[in-house]
Parts: structure tokens; sequence; C-alpha cells
């Protein structure tokens, strides 16, 4: 007969792998917004895999107080001076742009509050972004941008929200060993 305590222990182990592998990679990504468009908005953002899902924490400073669109363009490429140079927003699956559409693409950030300090968050988390695998879904790569005016979260492509006063590249946070 074999040993009821070893089984046990044979379970519980691979029971702890189990619940490990499903925490996902552990995965981030990191961004240094820098002022586009002669604005002095500046700011950083990280996105972080949890399980199956990333979210987006997002902080802005030297900002005009107001809503200002924030999306995920879809070329890492922050060097023009009007930041034109990250593309149009990031939309792997074509689909229509705005909240209101349950289908919005995937850059769709929806509006940061900036508040009378210049100084606004935004927290968002999403199942179908990914991080450094290489998909469609991947937002390594990509541009970060905000908006000198307010997302409608309506008008297609692009939300009707301005120039673009705050780009920078999301790169895949590596761990220095």
């Amino acid at each position: 007969m074999k040993n009821p305590t070893v089984a046990f222990i044979r379970v519980s182990l691979m029971s702890a792998v189990l619940v490990l592998a499903a925490c996902g990679t552990g995965r981030s990504a990191i961004v240094t917004l820098d002022s586009r468009s002669d604005s002095l908005t500046t700011g950083k953002a990280t996105f972080t895999e949890s399980g199956d899902k990333v979210t987006l924490d997002l902080e802005v400073a030297g900002a005009t107080p107001g809503l200002h669109g924030a999306h995920i363009h879809q070329t890492g490429d922050c060097t023009a001076a009007d930041a034109a140079s990250a593309g149009g927003h990031w939309n792997p699956a074509g689909v229509s742009h705005g909240s209101a559409d349950p289908g919005h693409h995937l850059g769709d950030l929806g509006n940061i509050e900036i508040g009378q300090d210049g100084r606004g968050t935004l927290k968002l988390t999403k199942q179908a972004w990914k991080i450094g695998d290489g998909s469609a879904q991947d937002v390594v790569g990509k541009a970060l941008v905000i908006h000198a005016g307010q997302d409608d979260l309506a008008t297609d492509p692009a939300g009707n929200s301005g120039g673009r006063v705050a780009c920078g590249v999301i790169a895949e946070k590596t761990d220095k060993k």
C-alpha cells in the first residue's frame, strides 16, 4: 500500500506548480513620456502582467487641467516634434474607436483627468493586452501618447482628441542579473 503522506505531498506540490503557472510570467513594461508639440507634459507608465491580465498605471505631470485622451499608438517612434512618427492608434483587429463600442480597439485608454496642479493618474486593466510575447496583442514596441484634448470616446478612428502633447515608447522591463 502506498504511503498516504507521500501521495498528499505529491498532490500538494502539483497543485502549487499549477497555481504558480496560472499566475503568468509576471512580465512588465515601462514608458517614459516626453513632452511634444511645445507642451510641458511628461509622465511615466508601467504595464504589469498578472495571470491573464495586464494593468497599466499611468502618471502624468505638467499637463493643462481637464481631460486628455490617452492612447497606445501603433509605432514605437516618438522622434517627431509633434509625435506624428508614432502613427495612428494601435488597432490590430481593425475595430471601431470608442467606449460605446464593445469591440473598441486595443489602443483606446479613454481619458486621463488632470488636476489644477497639472498632475493626473490612470489605472486600467485589460485581458486582451500581452507583454513581450510578440503577438498582435503585445504592447511592447508601441507608443503611449497623451493628447491635448479630451477623447470624445465616439469619433472614429481617433476620438477627436487633438494634438499629441507627450509620447513614449513602451519597452519590456528586464531584470539585470
